[in-house]
């Protein structure tokens, strides 16, 4: 069996017509998540916490607090934008090993998740893109990402968690796959309703219960590359080349793109954690017809591949070498 973990580089497209104030992110994002939520067919809010590995309790405190890893943050190319460059590589480092409590849906949760080390590569960067190209780069990444599992239930339950800000990510059970995220500031008209005492609240609902989107004629799965080719494959002469199962850990490196309605939505304060969690999380299989975007993106995608460098190094165009690309767009 071959084990493939994903190393990441990745932009974000960022058109200038939606560089605006962060107040303005910041009040698009959480009405937006209001918006969200009333699709839903069912939530609940919860008050996670942070306990022991015998679930005593500890804290109330589950955000990331501690600086983590973070690396040299390059010279921009253009116009600076984001935070100012830091010339320490290294900090106090994250915790390897978390415990939170949480209950829902009349069931309570132990979470025991530890750091996720394979989440990014050593040559992993951050880009900016507006119209005239690159706008800023930095190699900055923040300890925050886990996975794991449920305490005593190792084998039939799976956990993805990142608390960068809150905890935000996946607990998958054998009857449930759960999504869970910090709650945002929402409309005063409904405020009322989310005051339950101490700590961070979070929405947590069942993936059941998101709405399947309406079904439109005429469309089609597409992906950039070529067809796969089948498990038995003609060799010159007859033959068959049969496909051998190895036990050997290979890495797949990604380069994920967000276009501006991401960067819109949810703000440049948080669209890099939000990216990092999407990708933290194992097997994460989403179905977006969006034709005309994927078309461009495979064109665009295809077309910096000539140019990139020997893997080891981020040539002239800022386009590292990767073995996929993908796009993430509302």
């Amino acid at each position: 069996m071959e084990i493939l973990r994903k190393t990441l580089t990745w932009i974000l497209i960022l058109s200038l017509v939606v560089v605006m104030a962060s107040s303005e992110f910041q009040r698009f994002s959480h009405n937006s998540q209001e918006e969200y939520l009333s699709y839903l067919q069912h939530y609940q809010l919860t008050v996670p916490v942070q306990v022991d590995e015998n679930g005593d309790f500890l804290s109330y405190t589950v955000k990331h607090h501690r600086p983590g890893r973070r690396r040299r943050t390059t010279n921009p190319t253009s116009t600076t934008v984001g935070p100012e460059p830091t010339d320490h590589a290294e900090q106090d480092p994250a915790q390897t090993q978390v415990f939170y409590r949480l209950s829902a849906y009349g069931k309570h949760f132990h979470l025991n998740l530890t750091l996720n080390p394979h989440l990014v590569s050593k040559h992993f960067t951050v880009e900016y893109w507006g119209r005239e190209g690159l706008e800023w780069r930095h190699d900055m990444v923040e300890n925050c990402h886990y996975v794991g599992y449920l305490q005593d239930q190792y084998s039939s339950t799976r956990v993805a968690l990142s608390n960068c800000k809150g905890l935000h990510g996946v607990i998958t059970t054998e009857e449930e796959q759960y999504l869970i995220e910090p709650l945002k500031n929402i409309s005063s008209a409904t405020s009322s309703q989310w005051n339950q005492g101490e700590g961070q609240q979070h929405v947590i609902y069942k993936k059941s219960s998101i709405p399947s989107p309406q079904q439109q004629p005429n469309q089609h799965e597409f992906s950039c590359g070529i067809s796969a080719p089948g498990s038995n494959s003609t060799l010159p002469g007859g033959g068959h080349r049969q496909r051998r199962s190895l036990s050997t850990e290979r890495f797949v490196e990604t380069l994920v793109v967000a276009d501006k309605m991401m960067v819109g939505y949810h703000g440049r304060k948080d669209i890099e954690h939000y990216i990092l969690s999407v990708m933290n999380i194992p097997n994460l299989e989403i179905n977006h017809h969006a034709d005309k975007s994927l078309d461009s993106f495979c064109k665009w995608q295809k077309s910096i591949l000539s140019h990139q460098g020997d893997g080891n190094s981020i040539p002239e165009n800022g386009m590292a070498h990767h073995d996929n690309a993908v796009l993430i767009t509302r």
